[in-house]
C-alpha cells in the first residue's frame, strides 16, 4: 500500500521566504488611492470631451439637415403657398435637435438662363447658419476657445414657380 505524500505547498510552502503582503510598508497603502486621485479628471475631461464632440456634431448634422429641407422645400414651393415667413417657419420646424442656437436661414435666387423671370429650371442657394454654438459642458469651449459658428449652403434647382422672393428668417 502506497503511502499518500504530505504536500508541502500552501501557506507554508517555504517557511523562509517572507509573503509579499509582509513586505508593504505602512506608507505604501494609500499609492494606488492617491494615483488614482491623479488619473482620475483626466479621465472626467476625456469623457465630457467625448460628449461634447457627439453634441457638436450632432448639431452640425441638424444644420446640414436644415439646409437640404430648406432647399427642397423652396424648389418644390412648399408650403402653398410659399411665403418667406412660412418657408423659413417650415425650415425650422424640420431642424431636429432641441436647443439649437438661433439660427439664420437665408436663401437666394439664382438666374440660370437668359429670361431675367426665376423659374423651374434655374437654381436657388439656401444657407443656414448658426451665430453661437451652445455647448453642454463647456469643455471644448475651454480647450478650442469655442465654437463660432455652423454653417451649410445648399444649391438645388427649382422645380415649380416659385411663389417666394429671396429672404431671411431666423429660428428662435
Amino acid at each position: 500500500m502506497k503511502q499518500a505524500r504530505s504536500s508541502t505547498k500552501g501557506r507554508n510552502a517555504r517557511p523562509g521566504r517572507i509573503q509579499r503582503r509582509q513586505l508593504r510598508r505602512s506608507g505604501d497603502r494609500g499609492a494606488n488611492l492617491v494615483e488614482f486621485a491623479f488619473v482620475m479628471p483626466f479621465l472626467i475631461l476625456l469623457l465630457l470631451g467625448i460628449i461634447e464632440f457627439g453634441w457638436v456634431f450632432a448639431t452640425n448634422l441638424d444644420v446640414k439637415h436644415g439646409a437640404r429641407e430648406g432647399a427642397r422645400i423652396t424648389a418644390v414651393n412648399q408650403p402653398s403657398p410659399g411665403t418667406n415667413t412660412a418657408i423659413g417657419a417650415e425650415v425650422c420646424n424640420r431642424m431636429d435637435i432641441a436647443g439649437v442656437p438661433p439660427t439664420s436661414i437665408t436663401w437666394t435666387a439664382i438666374n440660370l438662363d437668359s429670361d431675367p423671370d426665376i423659374g423651374p429650371g434655374d437654381g436657388v442657394e439656401v444657407t443656414v447658419e448658426t451665430n453661437t454654438l451652445n455647448t453642454l459642458s463647456g469643455v471644448i469651449d475651454w480647450i478650442f476657445g469655442g465654437l463660432s459658428e455652423l454653417t451649410s449652403t445648399v444649391e438645388i434647382r427649382i422645380e415649380q414657380d416659385p411663389d417666394w422672393s429671396d429672404g431671411t428668417y431666423t429660428c428662435t
